[in-house]
C-alpha cells in the first residue's frame, strides 16, 4: 500500500472508474450503432451517469479532508495538493482540445475534471470549517439551480456557472453549480469520518480496484480515447437512420433525458430540423456528414432553439 494511502477508499473510487468505463462503453456502443441509441438517450441512462458522477466529486471532497489531516498542514501551503490540482487541470484541458475535434457540435467545455478543479480550490476555506457550515453551503450550492437560474446567465460565458435557463449541448456539462455542493457534501461526510476508520489491509480480492483507484487521473484520460478508438477502428455495425421522424425522435428522447419538458424538447428539436433544412444542411446533418463548420453552426441552431423554447 502507498504510504498514507487508505485501500479502502482507493477501492472505492476504483470502483468508480469501472462503472464510468461501462458507461461510456454503452455511450460509444450507442454511438456507433452496435446498439439501440434509445438506450443511451433514457433517463435512466442519464441518472445512472449522473451517479457516477456524483461519486467522484464526493470522493474529491472526501480525499480534501483526508489530505489535509494527513499531512498536518493547509492544503493551501502544499505543493503537493498544488501538484495534483496541476495535473487535474491539465487533463481537464486536454480532454477538452480532444473534445472540441471529435465532438464540435457538443464539446466537453466544463466537464467533471473542470468541475473538480474549481470545486477543489474554493472548498479549501470549508475543510475546516464548522460542520454546519459545510452542510449550509452545500445545500444552498445544490438548490442555486432551482434558486437562481435566469436568462441573464444564458449567455456562452456564464455556463460554466450552471444557472442558466437551459442545459448547453456538450457530452460531459458538470457546471459549477449544482456540483459544488456535491463535493462538499464529500468534505462533510469525511469530517464525520474516523481518521484511522479506514486504515489497514484491503481484502486481497480489493486490491485490484485500489490499485486502479490510485491511478485515476490516468485511466481517465485513457481509457475513452481506447474505447472510442477501437470501435472506430471497427466501424459502424449499421448506417444512421436518415429519416426526419428518426432524427427528431431520437433529439427528443435526447432532451428528455437531461430533465427538460415534453413540449420544450418537441419545440426545441423541431426548431433545430427547420433550421438545418433553410441552412441547406440536412443531408448532411441525417447522414453524419457534416462539415466541421457546419457542426458548429448546428451546435449554435441546438442552442439557440433551446433557449427561445424555454423563454
Amino acid at each position: 500500500m502507498a504510504q498514507g494511502r487508505l485501500p479502502w477508499i482507493d477501492a472505492t473510487r476504483g470502483l468508480a472508474l469501472l462503472a464510468m468505463a461501462a458507461f461510456h462503453l454503452t455511450w460509444d456502443l450507442a454511438a456507433f450503432n452496435w446498439i439501440d441509441g434509445a438506450v443511451t438517450a433514457s433517463r435512466g441512462f442519464h441518472l445512472l451517469g449522473h451517479c457516477i458522477a456524483a461519486s467522484f466529486v464526493a470522493l474529491a471532497g472526501l480525499s480534501l479532508v483526508l489530505a489535509r489531516r494527513a499531512r498536518n498542514r493547509p492544503l493551501a501551503r502544499d505543493p503537493r495538493y498544488w501538484r495534483r490540482w496541476g495535473q487535474v487541470v491539465a487533463g481537464a484541458g486536454a480532454v477538452s482540445l480532444a473534445s472540441l475535434q471529435l465532438f464540435p457540435d457538443a464539446p466537453i467545455f466544463f466537464g467533471i475534471l473542470h468541475c473538480i478543479a474549481l470545486s477543489s480550490v474554493l472548498a479549501l476555506p470549508l475543510v475546516e470549517a464548522p460542520l454546519a457550515a459545510v452542510v449550509g453551503v452545500a445545500a444552498l450550492a445544490l438548490a442555486a439551480p432551482l434558486l437562481f437560474a435566469a436568462p441573464a446567465f444564458d449567455g456562452e460565458l456564464w455556463w460554466w456557472i450552471g444557472l442558466s435557463t437551459f442545459q448547453p449541448a456538450s457530452n460531459d456539462y458538470r457546471p459549477l453549480l449544482p456540483w459544488f455542493g456535491v463535493l462538499l457534501l464529500g468534505v462533510a461526510a469525511a469530517r464525520l469520518f474516523p481518521a484511522r476508520g479506514a486504515q489497514g489491509p484491503a481484502p486481497s480480492f480489493l486490491r485490484p480496484l485500489a490499485f486502479l483507484g490510485r491511478r485515476s487521473l490516468a485511466f481517465y484520460l485513457i481509457h475513452q480515447p481506447i474505447l472510442y478508438g477501437a470501435l472506430a477502428a471497427i466501424g459502424p455495425q449499421a448506417p444512421p437512420a436518415s429519416s426526419e421522424a428518426a432524427f427528431t425522435a431520437q433529439c427528443v428522447a435526447q432532451c428528455y433525458a437531461s430533465g427538460a419538458s415534453d413540449s420544450l424538447c418537441e419545440t426545441s428539436c423541431a426548431c433545430v430540423v427547420s433550421r438545418a433544412k433553410a441552412a441547406g444542411r440536412w443531408t448532411a446533418l441525417v447522414s453524419g456528414a457534416l462539415t466541421a463548420e457546419q457542426r458548429a453552426e448546428t451546435h449554435r441552431d441546438a442552442v439557440a432553439c433551446a433557449a427561445d423554447a424555454a423563454h
